[in-house]
């Protein structure tokens, strides 16, 4: 996303060697203002900067700021911290009123293919996560992401690794993966029942 309104500036100030000095490069993200503003410097080289809904910055916190990834530290740090500089109150309501619910330890989904009926259950996994934008080092996270039973026993869930990077992620991390991947089960029944961990 950064990258490509670098290029834009880039390309529109090298097309224009001639006249223009400045050029810049704008997009929304979010309802927030984006802006690469480029120059040409004293030697002839291009220079870049950055702004976040008008205001200057380096390119690393720009990039923390619209990190897409909504479980990095990093970037809930610098939210934080960019809601504190733009004195961003936000009103917290009162504690309600302790009224007692019956209520289930925790929620289940039925899922059904090939025959076989099972219970997806909410999990949360500490998964080591690269950084979108390359603005930090690999850390751990936390993820979402469902684990299955099939009467009442464990078959499926957990973190998957990559073997190669050592990066880990939930290996079903949504109801619609965790459906996949029973529909390429067998049917109840056929072959070996063993559960599936990620690592």
């Amino acid at each position: 996303m950064i990258e490509h309104l670098e290029n834009e500036v880039r390309d529109e100030l090298e097309a224009s060697r001639q006249g223009q000095k400045r050029a810049v490069a704008v997009m929304h993200v979010n309802g927030d203002r984006i802006e690469v503003l480029g120059r040409i410097g004293p030697s002839g080289g291009i220079r870049l900067g950055y702004s976040y809904c008008g205001v200057r910055m380096e390119r690393k916190t720009l990039l923390t700021l619209v990190c897409p990834e909504q479980s990095c530290p990093c970037r809930v740090a610098s939210l934080a911290k960019w809601k504190q500089h733009q004195a961003i109150v936000i009103p917290t309501a009162p504690p309600p009123r302790f009224q007692p619910v019956a209520r289930p330890l925790f929620e289940e989904v039925e899922i059904r293919a090939n025959g076989r009926s099972c219970q997806a259950r909410p999990a949360s996994f500490q998964c080591l996560t690269q950084c979108p934008h390359s603005v930090h080092a690999v850390i751990p996270m936390q993820k979402t992401g469902w684990d299955l039973f099939e009467a009442g026993r464990y078959i499926a869930g957990g973190v998957r690794k990559n073997p190669e990077t050592g990066l880990s992620a939930p290996l079903l991390p949504t109801l619609e993966a965790a459906q996949t991947w029973l529909a390429t089960q067998p049917p109840s029944g056929i072959g070996v029942k063993a559960a599936v961990y990620g690592c």
